[in-house]
């Protein structure tokens, strides 16, 4: 088959000929709402992967995976964010976020030497005073972590991941591999010295690929305290009652079945070939209606791998719409499509971010490969429109955004910096 390059000039017109059109004539309505770019901070240290701010939004907390730290910006003006520090936390930090307080910086902290015999803990870190005040053992290798809305719950994403060198049915980081992850729970009422943890099994769930094993990945947390966690090796999603310690639904994510894939590395970006493969959902978000978002990275599957795109899900695994091959062709009529990568996980959507900013409802997608995110207007679960692909840093791995502010803030991990923009 004839491989035609994409014309990106084109592609960049049909984007934006809605709001040509609609800033056109004498009745024309107002200019749309645009995140233009505010800054670019390099962190201290070595990289940028997580990131969290305090309730204000005016301080963004990173975490510095490389050496063993967390970071403070200071983002009071966000077109000139200045540094303020770091603090050890006694091992790998794999995620943080802030208390509904701002008192708090919660770290989930990975210490495992032996993939066999995983550990971690969760490093509180009082803000103001710069300082731990409590490591909490969470009996296992820690990943993502939330708190909801109500500020009751952590929730922790204890992934135990599995050894990508050895085989496993004759599949190299191939699962099982025990022992299994769960999640962990930590209440968070009254004194720091008096939170509990509990811990909720995520083995044997319908939808997993291999039940025994999960590998929970990503958390996040409604205002009703249900966790939806994502099983990114067993292409599954998981939701737990936090209060009641229970799992009330799983679902398999899927297979994407599509046409319009680019899969051979080739130096020729054309979305003409098929591509058969299970989502392998890495991050999730909750909508503002209940709904949720994956990005749809992919991960154990054999090569080419993962959904190459975006989905959102009914709380019953029912797909309400699916970005196909839409969201990569985006990337490519802008430049940013990594054809180097086509004959692996292509642009590799790994994160997501989903808030109402000035009376509209946006989801943001994180392309790793791509260097860039997606921002769509979502309001309207089943029918996104995408407004602007946004150029950060060196694949971006926390996607933040801070209503309150106007802002949307990325932490880019390969190069270590913040890509920070403001809504205008």
């Amino acid at each position: 088959m004839l491989r035609r390059p994409l014309r990106p000039v084109t592609a960049v017109l049909s984007l934006s000929a809605l709001a040509l059109l609609a800033a056109a004539g004498p009745a024309a309505a107002a200019p749309a709402r645009t995140f233009t770019p505010l800054a670019t901070f390099p962190v201290e240290g070595e990289v940028a992967e997580i990131i969290s701010a305090t309730p204000d939004g005016r301080t963004v907390v990173y975490t510095d995976s490389e050496l063993g730290r967390i970071g403070l910006v200071d983002l009071s003006d966000p077109s000139a964010p200045r540094d303020r520090g770091t603090i050890d936390v006694g091992g790998s930090p794999t995620s943080v976020t802030v208390t509904s307080s701002a008192r708090y910086a919660l770290v989930a902290v990975d210490t495992t030497t032996d993939l066999t015999r995983p550990s971690g803990h969760l490093a509180v870190v009082d803000l103001p005073r710069r300082a731990i005040v409590r490591t909490i053992d969470l009996g296992g290798q820690p990943d993502s972590i939330d708190v909801g809305p109500s500020g009751v719950f952590a929730a922790i994403a204890i992934e135990n991941q599995r050894d990508e060198d050895i085989e496993v049915g004759d599949v190299e980081g191939g699962l099982p591999q025990l022992p299994a992850g769960f999640l962990s729970v930590v209440d968070l009422r009254g004194p720091v010295s008096a939170w509990t943890v509990g811990r909720v099994e995520l083995t044997g769930l319908p939808g997993a690929v291999f039940a025994d094993d999960p590998e929970p990945e990503f958390v996040d947390v409604d205002g009703r305290d249900v966790a939806a966690v994502t099983l990114q090796e067993n292409n599954a999603v998981a939701l737990v009652d936090l209060a009641r310690r229970t799992v009330i639904n799983s679902f398999s994510a899927g297979t994407v079945t599509r046409t319009d894939a680019d899969t051979v590395d080739d130096d020729v970006v054309a979305f003409d070939d098929p591509l058969v493969a299970p989502r392998e959902p890495d991050t999730v978000q909750w909508t503002l209606r209940g709904n949720l978002v994956t990005a749809d990275e992919g991960d154990l599957a054999e090569e080419p791998a993962g959904g190459r795109g975006w989905t959102v899900f009914a709380q019953d695994g029912t797909v309400l719409h699916s970005s196909g091959g839409s969201a990569e062709q985006a990337l490519a009529a802008v430049g940013a499509y990594p054809d180097g990568r086509s004959d692996d996980k292509g642009a590799e959507f790994e994160g997501a971010e989903v808030a109402r900013m000035r009376g509209v409802d946006y989801t943001f997608i994180g392309a790793e490969r791509g260097d860039a995110v997606l921002v769509y207007d979502t309001d309207r679960d089943a029918a996104p429109e995408l407004l602007q692909v946004l150029p950060v840093g060196d694949a971006p791995e926390g996607l933040l955004a801070i209503p309150s502010r106007g802002l949307f803030v990325t932490s880019n991990e390969d190069d270590g910096s913040l890509s920070v923009f403001g809504l205008r």
